[in-house]
C-alpha cells in the first residue's frame, strides 16, 4: 500500500491527527480502487460523529423544538454541505479513485466527496477522541 507522501502535510495543516497512515489512506481510498478496503466504513462511523457533534453544537446554541433542531440538523449535515467543504479544503485532488472513476469525474462527485469527508472525520475519532474530531 503506497503511503500518504504529500497527503500528510495536507490533512496535518488541516488539524488531523495522522498517527497510522494506513487508517488515513483507506479513508482517501474510493472502491474503483480495487483496494481491500475503502472509505465506506470509516465514512458510516464519521456520519454518526458529524450528526452527533452538530445535534450538541445545535441543543446549546439554537432554542428551537426537536422538529427545528432535526431539519437544522439536517441541513447542516447533508452530502452537499459535506461536498462543499471538501471542496474549499481542497479534498478533490487528494481522493484515491481508479482509472474509470477518475475518466467518469468522481473527484468532482458531490456523492463521492461528501461521502470522503464523512470518512476523514472517522478515521479522525478512531486517531483522537470525539472531542478532538468535534473541534
Amino acid at each position: 500500500m503506497n503511503g500518504l507522501g504529500e497527503t500528510r502535510a495536507w490533512l496535518d495543516g488541516l488539524g488531523f491527527t495522522v498517527t497510522d497512515e494506513a487508517l488515513w489512506v483507506e479513508a482517501l481510498t474510493h472502491g474503483s480502487i480495487g483496494a481491500e478496503r475503502d472509505y465506506q466504513r470509516l465514512e458510516f462511523l464519521g456520519d454518526r460523529v458529524l450528526g452527533l457533534a452538530i445535534a450538541e453544537w445545535l441543543y446549546r446554541r439554537e432554542a428551537g423544538s426537536e422538529g427545528e433542531l432535526a431539519q437544522r440538523l439536517n441541513a447542516l449535515v447533508s452530502r452537499a454541505t459535506c461536498a462543499g467543504i471538501a471542496h474549499d479544503i481542497g479534498l478533490p485532488e487528494h481522493v484515491r479513485l481508479g482509472k474509470q472513476a477518475r475518466d467518469d469525474g468522481a473527484h468532482a462527485s458531490d456523492n463521492v466527496l461528501g461521502d470522503v469527508m464523512e470518512a476523514l472525520l472517522g478515521a479522525n475519532f478512531l486517531e483522537t477522541s470525539f472531542s478532538a474530531t468535534r473541534e
